[in-house]
């Protein structure tokens, strides 16, 4: 069997484009595959269409070969290179356990879990009423497991004990002037939230790296109160030095992972300890291939995995399909709200199903999932609302 051609299509998925791409063979096996990377898709079309050029006449089932092979011989690496070997690497996969009739699951060592329990989203809102009601409308619906973002450093805060509202600037550095009473209002936050919903809910808390060090340390303090499962890149997710501060001076675990590129990437991080939850994206870090193997350095140092995933439905295919083989498996997030829903059964078939906050594992063939490409021609790309709202 030897590749033949890769084809691959830009499709609107709402706040974001997605991409989807297809293997192609001289047997008729194809492999499918999506990734997506905000603002930058056209970039990573392109690195996607130069890698293609690699694979074609080439023997799909080497696929430890070829991740090797195109990360190496790229010279310069990062993630931007990453999310394209990716994408070839996800739908060499899929195309693999197409060809011999079996779920990706399979080839990668079988099922360590029957289900795999995943987190949704939930907006932070205006005011701790608001981020309460929008996370009870997530636990209502069967999760039991919800991320916010960072309340009051993306949309305006109210706070139930200041009667005024202020905008924290989307753009402002970590190291610029807060307003004196912002973790003090966050705690607000999850109080309300925490009381509308329960103890026996996780709460997780993405802060995007906007944060120094002294003042994630003081978030955290605030926080410690709610029993948060992890609080995700307090700080800029460059710094293995600054992660590691802020872990050993919380005890609520600290997690990041999803901007790294590889198993090389990861390791500063997860060696040091720096950090408790280890978030690769199977997206962006290098593929199934990759993120197997950053799963298995976090687990000889005793760490956890939660899969960053805020993708459609053949990229959470991919990441839950080696979920279900790990044993240091914490949990994965997924981006099943309502507003995206719908874009899951346009572009595929039989997508996943999350029943009470779990994916059960199917033994579908490959991924599980197929491209519904009469429909993703219909939604071509359109350029992507920027973080002031507007495209």
């Amino acid at each position: 069997m030897r590749v033949t051609g890769v084809r691959q299509w830009i499709a609107d998925f709402g706040f974001y484009n997605a991409i989807y791409l297809r293997i192609e063979t001289d047997e008729g096996v194809v492999g499918e595959a999506e990734v997506a990377m905000r603002r930058r898709t056209r970039s990573v079309s392109a690195l996607i269409e130069e890698l293609s050029e690699y694979l074609i006449g080439r023997d799909p089932t080497r696929i430890e070969q070829h991740a090797e092979r195109m990360y190496r011989d790229a010279f310069l690496g990062g993630t931007l290179l990453t999310i394209g070997i990716s994408a070839l690497d996800q739908a060499l996969w899929d195309l693999n356990g197409r060809a011999l009739g079996v779920p990706v699951h399979r080839l990668l060592g079988g099922k360590f879990r029957d289900r795999v329990p995943v987190y949704t989203h939930a907006k932070a809102g205006g005011s701790p009423e608001a981020m309460a009601a929008e996370v009870k409308d997530r636990v209502d619906r069967g999760f039991k497991a919800v991320k916010t973002t960072l309340p009051g450093f993306y949309e305006k805060v109210t706070s139930v004990r200041h009667d005024r509202p202020a905008l924290i600037p989307a753009r402002q550095t970590e190291t610029e002037l807060l307003p004196t009473w912002t973790f003090e209002v966050i705690a607000e936050y999850f109080a309300a939230t925490r009381e509308a919903v329960g103890p026996d809910i996780h709460l997780m808390l993405d802060c995007h790296g906007r944060l120094n060090v002294a003042n994630a340390i003081r978030l955290c303090e605030a926080l410690e109160p709610y029993n948060l499962t992890f609080i995700e890149e307090p700080v800029p997710a460059d710094r293995v030095d600054w992660m590691l501060e802020v872990s050993r001076r919380t005890s609520t675990p600290i997690a990041a992972g999803e901007r790294w590129g590889n198993h090389f990437g990861s390791a500063p991080f997860i060696g040091a300890h720096s950090v408790a939850v280890v978030q690769p994206d199977v997206g962006i870090c290098g593929g199934i291939t990759a993120a197997r193997k950053i799963a298995t350095c976090a687990e000889v140092h005793g760490l956890s995995i939660a899969f960053h995933n805020p993708f459609g439905p053949l990229q959470s295919a991919a990441t839950w399909q080696l979920a279900a083989t790990l044993p240091n498996l914490l949990i994965s997030e997924s981006m099943l709200t309502p507003s995206q829903l719908e874009y899951w059964d346009r572009y595929t078939e039989d997508p996943p199903r999350v029943q009470d906050g779990e994916w059960v594992v199917t033994d579908a063939p490959g991924l599980g999932p197929r491209l519904r490409v009469e429909e993703i021609v219909k939604h071509p790309f359109k350029p992507e609302l920027d973080q002031g709202g507007t495209r």
